[in-house]
């Protein structure tokens, strides 16, 4: 009879170890199936637009992705924040893409080519040509494409930032400082550059653009990482292109909600997103980014745009520079693409 009750115990203990093994691998693997990551974007429409579109739209959620958005002034500042680990993957605008080419980070999505960027000054200050700035204060905000496009514009009038009075400055700043007439002009982006414009109206004078350099530098805005996390996390990053690629079609197509849902992230009125989703960047399909990248023209961008920082001063050739072939993760991208199609 004891050996029957101790078989009896032993048994049932059997079963309770077996279902709280169970329970415990269950609850594992739906912990598994949710990842949280944290993305960095600064706050202008074109940075946020796609991030914000595939968390809005369930794009992340449908790859098991909880995300978490961290709003920054400048690109140099999302890649600090990478590289301490505070944030996992981040975008950028072209003039931070020094970075990339030093090898600092791999990108992981292109966005598209920005057309945000402007050099405006104030007529008060008697400039009306990119020569009347000689002598001037310039503002910019240093290591980003607000330095970029000033080189570039300067470089075409045959000048040099030796020729102005260069004030580095936050992109925070830069608008209080031109409507005070503090700077006689500045180098910034949108939204900075349209609230320069009202402050001003009619004494605000439009420079240049980066509409003028497309062709011989484009101005490239990606997504990217740090190379560790590239390494160790190329599942995440797969889902991540995934969910990013979705928007991207959404976006393009002129999906009803976008406006709306990018508003909602940057705390702009819905009017003014609609005006800038499609005026301060070139934006592109999959299936056009899949395109770009088999016939080479995608690489050939990075490739442009890092002789160009080469020519202007802002980057060194070292030699050991990083190619585009080696910090954009293209076969990356066809993968999530054709997944999604």
């Amino acid at each position: 009879m004891k050996k029957k009750l101790w078989g009896l115990i032993a048994l049932l203990s059997l079963f309770m170890m077996l279902f709280a093994s169970f329970g415990n691998s269950s609850s594992t693997q739906a912990a598994s199936k949710t990842e949280t990551i944290k993305i960095g974007y600064m706050g202008s429409v074109n940075s946020v637009g796609l991030a914000a579109i595939a968390k809005q739209a369930g794009y992340y959620e449908k790859q098991g992705l909880k995300v978490k958005l961290v709003e920054f002034a400048d690109g140099p500042s999302v890649i600090a924040a990478m590289k301490s680990g505070s944030i996992d993957i981040g975008e950028i605008g072209p003039g931070a893409h020094t970075q990339v080419a030093q090898g600092n980070a791999k990108i992981v999505m292109f966005d598209g080519l920005s057309t945000s960027d402007k050099i405006i000054a104030n007529k008060k200050s008697g400039i009306s040509s990119i020569k009347d700035l000689k002598g001037k204060k310039v503002a910019v905000v240093v290591g980003t494409t607000s330095q970029v496009i000033l080189d570039a514009a300067l470089k075409k009038a045959g000048m040099t930032e030796s020729d102005v009075k260069v004030v580095s400055m936050s992109v925070n700043s830069i608008v209080n400082a031109m409507v005070s007439g503090k700077i006689d002009a500045a180098a910034t982006w949108a939204p900075g550059t349209t609230k320069i414009k009202e402050k001003l109206g009619k004494n605000a004078v439009t420079l240049a653009t980066d509409n003028d350099f497309t062709d011989s530098m484009p101005f490239t805005c990606s997504w990217i990482v740090t190379p560790s996390y590239a390494k160790k996390h190329k599942a995440t990053i797969l889902k991540f292109d995934k969910a990013m690629l979705q928007a991207m079609n959404y976006r393009e197509s002129g999906g009803k909600n976008a406006a709306k849902w990018i508003a909602k992230q940057l705390g702009f009125s819905e009017s003014d997103v609609k005006k800038q989703i499609t005026s301060t960047e070139k934006i592109y399909t999959s299936k056009q980014l899949v395109k770009l990248i088999n016939n080479g023209n995608l690489l050939q961008y990075y490739t442009k745009q890092q002789k160009n920082f080469i020519k202007l001063g802002i980057l060194k050739d070292t030699g050991k520079l990083e190619t585009a072939k080696d910090y954009v993760m293209t076969d990356m991208i066809k993968k999530a693409a054709a997944a999604i199609e």
